[in-house]
C-alpha cells in the first residue's frame, strides 16, 4: 500500500543522509587538494588543520542535523512511526550518526587522499550499506566476510540504537555500546590527520 511505501522509504532515510554527509565531507576536503588550495586553507586556520578541519565542517554538522532532525520528525510526527523509547535518546544518536559520518569520510580521504579515489570509495561504501547494514537484509544471515562490514557503517550502529530505543524502549543501557562505537569513529580519523596535513601542504592531483 501507499503508507507501506511512504514508510519504508522513510527508515531509510538516514541512511540517505549518511551517504549525502560521506560525499559532501570527502568533496569539501578533496576540492582543497584538488585546486591546489589546501596551503591557502591550512593558512586560513593558522595553520592548524585541526581549526581548518572544524571551520569548514562544523557549518556542515549543523546543516546536517536540521536535516536529521527533520528526518526523526517525518518517522515519529508524519508517520507515527512507534515510539517505545526516549526521543531525546534518539537525537543524540543521530547527532552522534552524523559526527561518525563526517569522521568515516575524514578517514577515507587521510587513508586515500586522492579526492576521485576517496570519493569513489565513499560513495560505494554508502550505497552497499544499505544491504548490508540491516535495513534490506538481515545481517545474522549475511555470509560472514559479508557481515563484518556491516560494522564499519556508521548507519549500522544508529539503526541497532532506533531499534532498541524506538521500537523495543529498552532503554539506554543497551544500546551503550552502539553510542560508544558512534563516538569513536571521528577520533580514528583524528588518530590519521598527520597524513592529511602532509597531503595538504604537498597537494597532488591524479586524475
Amino acid at each position: 500500500s501507499e503508507m507501506c511505501i511512504r514508510d519504508r522509504n522513510n527508515t531509510v532515510l538516514p541512511g540517505v543522509l549518511q551517504l549525502m554527509i560521506f560525499l559532501v565531507t570527502v568533496f569539501s576536503i578533496g576540492t582543497e587538494i584538488k585546486y591546489s588550495t589546501s596551503r591557502q586553507w591550512l593558512q586560513t586556520g593558522g595553520n592548524s588543520l585541526t581549526v581548518s578541519l572544524l571551520g569548514k565542517l562544523l557549518p556542515q554538522t549543523v546543516v546536517f542535523m536540521a536535516v536529521g532532525l527533520f528526518i526523526l520528525w517525518l518517522m515519529f510526527g508524519y508517520s507515527h512511526f512507534p515510539l517505545n523509547g526516549s526521543l531525546f535518546w534518539l537525537i543524540v544518536a543521530t547527532f552522534l550518526l552524523v559526527t561518525a559520518s563526517q569522521g568515516f569520510a575524514l578517514f577515507v580521504t587521510t587513508v586515500v587522499p586522492n579526492p576521485r579515489l576517496s570519493f569513489s570509495l565513499c560513495a560505494l561504501f554508502g550505497i552497499l550499506s544499505f544491504s548490508f547494514t540491516g535495513f534490506s537484509f538481515p545481517v545474522q544471515s549475511m555470509y560472514g566476510g559479508l557481515a563484518v562490514f556491516s560494522w564499519l557503517a556508521p548507519i549500522r550502529y544508529w539503526f541497532l540504537i532506533y531499534i532498541n530505543e524506538g521500537l523495543n524502549g529498552v532503554g539506554l543501557y543497551y544500546s551503550r555500546f552502539y553510542y560508544v562505537a558512534l563516538i569513536l569513529f571521528p577520533f580514528v580519523a583524528g588518530v590519521m590527520l598527520r597524513r592529511l596535513r602532509k597531503a595538504c601542504l604537498n597537494p597532488v592531483y591524479v586524475p
